[in-house]
């Protein structure tokens, strides 16, 4: 593991934990009725969790899947 991807995993960790901490802070203070930040936590805090989430768990493999394949061809032709 190089420098560049052990600081991107630190900085998903970091905004994975202050995503979870604003989550818990939401559903146990008197505010978690109000619908504006109902509609923060829908639309902005859970989706940076579940993407921060499944790049730090399976974060190699998307890498993977999105890097052009060398084609067969290729080699055929030679």
């Amino acid at each position: 593991m190089n420098s560049t991807h052990k600081s991107l995993r630190q900085q998903l960790r970091l905004i994975h934990i202050l995503a979870s901490a604003i989550l818990g802070i939401y559903l146990y203070s008197p505010w978690h009725t109000s619908h504006t930040l109902r509609l923060a936590m829908t639309f902005a805090i859970l989706p940076i969790l579940t993407l921060t989430g499944l790049w730090m768990w399976q974060g190699h493999k998307i890498t993977k899947w999105l890097k052009p394949q060398k084609t067969p061809s290729a080699v055929n032709n030679s």
